[in-house]
């Protein structure tokens, strides 16, 4: 069938990523029309969601602290693929592609640490990079991934930070790997106060810029692409609550502020917002809890009073923790992801408006708490699928 090129163009921008990145192999005109500029940035356009925060494709749970492989969890009507057990651990995810590390040896990262190896996964197409380890890997605290927005052409352009054990009080060792390269750089990076951080906190990255919880006080912000002087990590001192945090998240409104979310044993979910100064985040000193402003308190009962399917869910299962928080979205504060005893949903607290996700659950003898749970988000952008 010979399709008129307006009508071929039309067809293939409606595509989903997977199948326009298979679609190249039809013939090479399909291929030549995928690989130009115009539909690259005109399918990209069309990708796009709401605040750019992409379709949320699965849910990655990671084992915590037993012996058990890392899962991705999809809609029960898709298939997007597994991280394969010879990857290793998930670290994080950017723009579509995973950060993984595998240990040659038995043992936890922490106590042995003589061969250690990043790999870059898409499991959209089930393709991976594994990349030179750094010269200092045995020194590791905190490792980010950040895939470029690159609508030119089908390769990704990703960068991966490996920030290390401090040198001197509040300076840090930091090795950077580009994709464009194929290298390591090393350099130093100062903080705004010293902190012992937790190994492998998976960052948040929004347009750019690495976002960790580094302990149950600070926040660590990391600009890769800070080029206007000396390599800075600004922390943030988290605001305090009244109970124990169950779980927490982060995100970025559209205006650029900093939003933190979570949740306590109280089952109340808090939302705080954090206004900018005169040079944004960037300070010459770490930003203390109290420039935080709550803006939203959600309770569960709230939640069950307004919204009989969470109150029929909450009584058919009572042995679940009942509330937590899996995550904000990227680009949206407001759009909450979470779970209660085990159903996953989508709650607009600003519109109050809720559905449930449907997708595959933890079985009952597999307990929520003993997961970390990470939205994994479909990109607008086909560079993040193509992998060299």
């Amino acid at each position: 069938m010979n399709l008129h090129e307006d009508v071929l163009l039309e067809i293939l921008l409606r595509l989903p990523p997977k199948t326009v990145f298979k679609s190249r192999c039809v013939s090479k005109r399909w291929n030549q029309i995928i690989n130009d500029s115009f539909f690259l940035n005109s399918y990209a356009e069309r990708r796009k969601g709401p605040y750019d925060a992409g379709r949320l494709l699965a849910i990655i749970r990671c084992p915590n602290g037993i012996s058990s492989p890392i899962e991705i969890v999809p809609p029960l009507d898709n298939q997007i693929g597994t991280i394969p057990r010879e990857l290793g651990d998930f670290i994080c995810s950017s723009n579509g592609l995973i950060l993984c590390v595998r240990l040659s040896s038995n043992g936890h990262f922490f106590c042995c640490l003589n061969d250690v190896t990043y790999t870059v996964l898409n499991p959209l197409t089930r393709k991976w990079v594994s990349l030179p380890s750094p010269a200092n890997v045995n020194l590791g605290i905190l490792m980010g991934l950040v895939c470029e927005e690159n609508t030119a052409q089908l390769v990704a352009n990703y960068k991966v930070v490996h920030i290390c054990n401090s040198i001197w009080q509040n300076e840090l060792m930091i090795e950077t790997y580009s994709s464009k390269t194929g290298k390591w750089i090393e350099s130093k990076l100062f903080t705004t106060d010293y902190f012992r951080s937790r190994l492998f906190g998976a960052p948040l990255v929004l347009n750019g810029i690495f976002h960790w919880t580094v302990s149950d006080v600070f926040m660590a912000i990391y600009d890769p692409n800070d080029i206007g002087g000396e390599n800075h990590l600004q922390l943030i001192e988290m605001p305090h609550t009244e109970a124990r945090s169950y779980s927490t998240g982060f995100s970025r409104s559209s205006d650029g502020l900093l939003w933190y979310g979570e949740n306590n044993i109280r089952q109340i979910m808090k939302f705080w917002m954090l206004p900018k100064g005169e040079n944004g985040y960037r300070r010459s000193c770490t930003i203390p809890r109290q420039e935080w402003s709550l803006v939203h308190t959600v309770n569960l009962d709230s939640l069950c009073d307004n919204y009989s399917i969470i109150s029929h869910v909450r009584t058919c299962m009572q042995d679940y923790y009942d509330l937590y928080m899996i995550a904000l979205n990227p680009k949206n504060p407001l759009i909450v992801l979470f779970s209660i005893c085990g159903t996953t949903f989508v709650c607009n607290i600003e519109s109050k408006s809720m559905e449930p996700v449907q997708y595959h659950e933890p079985s009952t003898e597999d307990h929520i708490c003993f997961y970390n749970l990470y939205p994994y988000f479909e990109s607008p952008f086909l560079s993040s699928y193509a992998l060299q």
